[in-house]
């Protein structure tokens, strides 16, 4: 591959085919990717585990079914993952009704609450990311 700069300051690059049947060929391209992945951000230091981020808890928060109205999303519930320890993490569901956030494996009580409607809580034990979604009903 070369590469040549612009007028501009851009940088241009252009392919070579190589014969892929040549050893010569099989060699030079080995070399150049052994090269191009040597030079990747990143490269050199310790892989970290797939499974090593904090699980997500996302979802949809919306109105219990209404006759004629289906189901509305609602905005601005207060959505707080408490882990065992006593730690606290919270968020906002957006406009159409949708959070996310980070929670700690094992057991957490996550819990939506909004003016004019009546809490809910789920207790469960998290092992992985999780969709958890919630219905609320207005207060009478």
């Amino acid at each position: 591959m070369e590469v040549s700069s612009g007028t501009g300051g851009e940088r241009r690059y252009r392919s070579c085919v190589l014969d892929r049947h040549s050893p010569a060929a099989l060699s030079r391209l080995g070399l150049a990717v052994l090269l191009s992945l040597a030079f990747l951000p990143g490269c050199g230091q310790s892989p970290v585990a797939p499974g090593s981020a904090a699980p997500m808890l996302t979802g949809y928060v919306y109105e219990v079914m209404l006759p004629g109205a289906g189901e509305p999303p609602i905005a601005d519930v207060v959505i707080t993952v408490t882990e065992e320890d006593g730690e606290t993490s919270s968020t906002r569901t957006d406009g159409a009704g949708f959070y996310s956030v980070r929670a700690a494996t094992g057991p957490v009580v996550v819990t939506a609450a909004k003016d004019g409607y009546k809490t809910r809580q789920s207790r469960f034990d998290v092992t992985d990311s999780t969709v958890l979604n919630f219905s609320l009903r207005p207060t009478d």
